[in-house]
């Protein structure tokens, strides 16, 4: 068993989810931690165009060092862990469920605290109440998508405990 059409429609949806961050993350979310002489041009063009268009404040001066530090999370972390649960996934294995309530955990919770900043430090920036909900709007998803995978494969681990004591 195995392969894309085996997959039930949530994971067909987070199978796309990951496959479609990889890219986000190696080319957006890099730049957190990886110094601008030392990104790739189409990074910088990226970026910039975020910042320009969606006033980040995020990526706005300096970033603070918890970003930072949630940045090389995601890098070394995340990252490794999206190719991980594709394979095992596409496999049709159990092996990632675990890997994918931490991530879930993770990812929600570190987009929780750039949601605090981006609302909290948005007017020392000057944004106004539209720019600061189209930013909240953006991030918004990279909360709720987590959160929803954390309670999806929590209450599938229980389950499999369940099934296994039973046995």
């Amino acid at each position: 068993m195995g392969g894309f059409s085996s997959l039930n429609g949530r994971d067909k949806f987070y199978f796309l989810y990951f496959l479609i961050h990889i890219p986000i993350t190696v080319l957006i979310d890099s730049n957190i931690v990886v110094p601008r002489e030392y990104q790739w041009e189409i990074s910088t063009q990226i970026l910039d165009f975020h910042v320009e268009t969606n006033k980040d404040v995020l990526f706005m001066g300096p970033r603070p060092i918890w970003f930072q530090v949630f940045g090389a999370v995601e890098l070394l972390f995340q990252l490794p862990l999206f190719v991980y649960c594709i394979i095992h996934m596409y496999a049709g294995t159990k092996r990632h469920y675990a890997w994918m309530s931490l991530y879930g955990f993770n990812a929600s919770f570190t987009t929780l605290v750039c949601l605090f900043h981006v609302y909290f430090a948005s007017d020392e920036y000057g944004l106004t109440l539209g720019e600061k909900g189209k930013l909240v709007g953006i991030y918004v998803p990279y909360l709720l998508i987590p959160l929803g995978i954390m309670v999806d494969y929590v209450g599938r681990i229980g389950q499999e405990l369940t099934k296994h004591k039973r046995e």
